[in-house]
């Protein structure tokens, strides 16, 4: 993203469509505001420009940078990772509440209600995350919150079908609809996929039924 040519290079990955977004390995570079830095405006406004999506992948000391460079660009389509990361094993709350609440308030930009397990105890209980995610969902609301896998990292703390059975438990006090966007839905709509077309039969006078 700092290279001179990085928005030619974004136009050309942009050819592949399969690309859908960039993520950079934000939570590993320094220091915190390293993305507001000037020399990566062009790379913002080719990814406005080209429709690609940014994948915002931060721990909690970042997440005051993020909610700057997303009012400085509005129009970016972007997503929190892994809820910024809050430290659960620690009990972690503030800052990092209040800071999302912004973000999810403020901001047009989604969360990925995933990457939580990894931050708990090794011992980790459902309860645990609850305060969490239940803080996410009024953030960002069902529309804005996605469901992920962060397979395989997740297995450093949880296999797969506990995380899944852990979420839809969490988010079990949603409408079926709600819960709908959360684990498909707003993925979907954010990355632009495909939505998946179902299969039905069509009666004489060809109207189509489910």
């Amino acid at each position: 993203m700092t290279a001179e040519h990085a928005g030619k290079a974004l136009q050309a990955a942009s050819r592949d469509p399969l690309l859908r977004g960039i993520r950079p390995m934000l939570q590993d570079i320094a220091p915190d505001d390293w993305v507001l830095r000037p020399v990566l405006a062009p790379a913002f406004e080719a990814l406005i420009e080209l429709d690609l999506a940014f994948d915002v992948l931060i721990r909690p000391p970042q997440v005051e940078s993020a909610f700057t460079l997303l009012t400085r660009y509005p129009q970016l389509r972007a997503v929190i990772d892994h809820g910024a990361k809050p430290q659960i094993a620690q009990a972690q709350w503030q800052p990092w509440a209040d800071c999302m609440r912004r973000v999810g308030r403020e901001t047009r930009a989604y969360c990925k209600l995933s990457g939580l397990v990894t931050e708990a105890s090794p011992d980790w209980k459902i309860d645990d995350l609850r305060r969490y995610t239940d803080h996410l969902i009024d953030c960002f609301g069902p529309e804005r919150l996605m469901w992920g896998s962060d397979w395989p990292v997740a297995l450093l703390a949880s296999d797969y079908a506990r995380w899944l059975e852990t979420a839809q438990g969490l988010i079990s006090g949603l409408s079926a609809a709600e819960r709908g966007q959360v684990m498909g839905g707003s993925a979907v709509r954010f990355y632009k996929l495909s939505q998946p077309q179902h299969r039905g039969t069509e009666d004489t006078e060809g109207h189509r039924e489910e």
